[in-house]
């Protein structure tokens, strides 16, 4: 048995354990009380991770991104149909040739855009948002790159940001690596959260980037100006990690800068969190939260309970992310690491084609995803680009162990893993020396253990092309140090992406290197094709660059995606109307987080006094649950064993 199973044992048994003899701990141990009076209106939306944060230079996880969205405006926001629309900047373009500027300077087109702003936007402690705000967040971000880092795939480029007058900004452009200016094909979707100059404006940028906790002293903790406002006991709620309570921001902009727009039609949203998928399906079930995304199985018995009648007052929804979420495996291109030979290209790609991702999304996504390509979710139509059948790697065992016989591996000692032998592009090349296995290092993240099935998969599948990888479970912050010291082989992990296929190619760039990017991957085919994928304007010559970005990084499997798996939402529909149709308008979904969600100002509550949220009970029904749980779950491992298939709901779909 490997090391990593036996990991993966204790790691059950250490579960079940807690499970059981612990009860649901902070998502359930917490926020005792009740709905406040009847006709305070609340949206209840429940999670399975806490903010991880209230800095949103610090915050990584997506439930963090949907409370900065919430209380923080951008210069954008992303409509129903995936669309920019106008937020704190009512009007954006690139400003043209015949401007004085331009001839004065005689840069190119497109590499000073302007920015017309909202002067109706006020700050939630009463000061006015202002032209300088937005000079000092750009300036802040482009003029301290490194330690800025929330938001690098906008401020790369970026040079420097000028106030025109009291309504209007003209951001500049620029190759960072000679200064000249340059085109910003990105420009017009700008997803910097604004932060209030007059409350940070003597804090260094290290300390607002690395050190600061989110919030300033006294009644308004937290400053910003999007829809929702703070308590004044938001960190206090923060810290106990149940929930977070968030009001109805009186004074938004829109009311002004969007005449006829709906209003926000509740007084408050409550933010609960969740360490049990069961007992967020309690909750949901019996009137105590309005909306949830939900693990794949938990996600599934709800569907089937509404097909069958037993839940009723529930819709359920699942489809493709906004947020373009991706699982990899993620293949470490930088020349360090336990096993160098993973940098020939032939091996990469037998990975690859040992890869069976359709059985990967039936078998470990429950169906509930579309297997992985490229870099740009196929939600993106538009960006997205397919391999053709030429192109597209193949699930083909024989051709991979036919594809490395043939580049020199081989079982020379007849213990069913490859060596690399003399011939072989890594011994020649010097990267390892002969006779060193085909055996790699993958890490996983502890608090997804649908990954950890995938990797034990994974171990089976690509020993049969006499690959051997040995995974090493950690807590996701432990691997994310681990992954940006360049000194790992493989990994499974994730990436979230923008609208705008700049985010995510950035990513995969050289600029990303000691920053964004989680593997150092380089080709000069890529960063050509991604220069002129930034410096063109114009949308369909600028496609043409994008979809050859996605051709060279897919073909050079240095990330082998695995799957596009889909938002699992279910609401109840006697609390609120309103959630339209997310099929047809993607933007409305809980998971779009950049700022100002269309699905907030069109849902119109029910006036019923709801049931109060008791924890207490929760955590009881969720306990004699978890009881029954872990006796299926010893019974499935003894008889189940081989097939390392063991599934596990403890973890959402998606970061």
């Amino acid at each position: 048995m490997s090391k990593g199973v036996l990991g993966f044992l204790s790691v059950c048994a250490v579960v079940l354990s807690v499970t059981v003899l612990s009860v649901p701990i902070a998502g359930l141990m917490g926020a005792i009380g009740t709905v406040e009076a009847a006709h305070e209106t609340e949206l209840r939306i429940g999670f399975m991770q806490k903010v991880d944060s209230l800095n949103p230079y610090v915050g990584l996880n997506d439930a963090s991104y949907v409370f900065y969205g919430l209380v923080y405006d951008g210069m954008h926001v992303i409509d129903n149909q995936m669309n920019p629309s106008p937020d704190l900047a009512t009007g954006v373009w690139a400003v043209p040739m015949t401007d004085p500027e331009m001839q004065n300077t005689g840069a190119p087109y497109g590499s000073i855009w302007q920015y017309n702003l909202t002067t109706n936007a006020q700050w939630t402690d009463g000061e006015p948002f202002t032209a300088d705000d937005v000079v000092w967040n750009i300036r802040l971000n482009a003029m301290n790159y490194e330690a800025m880092w929330a938001f690098q795939p906008y401020s790369y480029f970026m040079k420097d940001a000028r106030k025109v007058d009291e309504s209007t900004v003209r951001i500049y452009f620029y190759d960072r690596l000679n200064g000249a200016p340059l085109p910003a094909s990105y420009a017009y979707l700008i997803s910097i959260a604004m932060m209030p100059k007059h409350m940070l404006q003597n804090m260094n940028a290290f300390d607002i980037g690395f050190n600061w906790s989110g919030v300033f002293e006294g009644d308004m903790p937290i400053v910003g100006t999007g829809p929702f406002m703070s308590t004044p006991d938001i960190r206090d709620e923060w810290l106990s990690g149940d929930h977070i309570t968030l009001l109805k921001n009186p004074k938004y902009h829109w009311k002004v800068d969007k005449p006829g727009a709906p209003e926000i039609k509740f007084d408050k949203l409550t933010m609960y969190f969740f360490d049990d998928s069961t007992a967020m399906s309690y909750a949901l079930q019996n009137n105590q939260l309005d909306v949830a995304a939900f693990p794949p199985q938990a996600y599934r018995a709800i569907k089937n309970g509404v097909a069958s009648g037993s839940i009723g007052n529930v819709t359920t929804f699942d489809g493709p992310k906004i947020t373009q979420y991706w699982t990899e495996i993620g293949i470490n291109m930088n020349q360090g690491g336990p096993n160098p030979s993973r940098l020939d290209h032939t091996i990469r790609k037998a990975m690859a084609m040992a890869t069976n991702k359709s059985y990967i999304v039936e078998n470990y996504y429950l169906g509930l995803a579309k297997e992985g390509t490229t870099l740009i979710s196929p939600i993106n139509t538009y960006w997205h680009y397919e391999p053709n059948a030429t192109e597209k790697f193949s699930f083909d065992i024989a051709a991979a162990n036919a594809l490395l016989e043939n580049a020199g591996y081989i079982d020379v000692n007849h213990d069913g893993t490859r060596e690399c032998t003399s011939t072989s592009y890594a011994v020649r090349e010097r990267l390892v020396n002969e006779s060193m296995p085909l055996q790699y290092q993958m890490l996983l993240r502890r608090e997804y253990p649908e990954e950890r099935d995938i990797a034990m998969y994974l171990e089976s599948q690509w020993a049969q092309v006499g690959i051997d990888i040995n995974y090493l479970i950690v807590d996701e912050s432990t691997m994310s140090t681990m992954v940006y010291g360049y000194g790992y082989d493989t990994m499974i992990w994730y990436w979230s992406s923008d609208i705008d296929p700049n985010y995510q190619l950035f990513v995969q760039s050289k600029a990303a290197w000691n920053g964004w990017s989680d593997n150092m991957y380089l080709n000069e085919s890529y960063e050509e094709n991604y220069t002129k994928s930034v410096n063109t304007i114009d949308r369909d010559q600028r496609k043409v660059f994008v979809d050859n970005c996605q051709r060279v990084n897919y073909l050079d499997a240095a990330y082998i995606i695995l799957a596009y798996p889909y938002q699992t939402y279910a609401w109840r529909d006697d609390t609120f109307t309103g959630w339209g149709d997310w099929a047809a308008d993607p933007g409305r979904s809980v998971d779009n987080f950049w700022m100002g969600n269309p699905l907030y100002f069109d849902l119109v509550p029910i006036y019923a006094e709801s049931s109060p949220i008791n924890w207490v009970l929760i955590g009881g029904a969720a306990a004699g649950i978890a009881v029954v749980v872990a006796a299926v779950v010893i019974l499935r491992m003894r008889g189940k064993k081989k097939e390392g298939s063991i599934k596990d709901e403890s973890s959402p779909l998606g970061d």
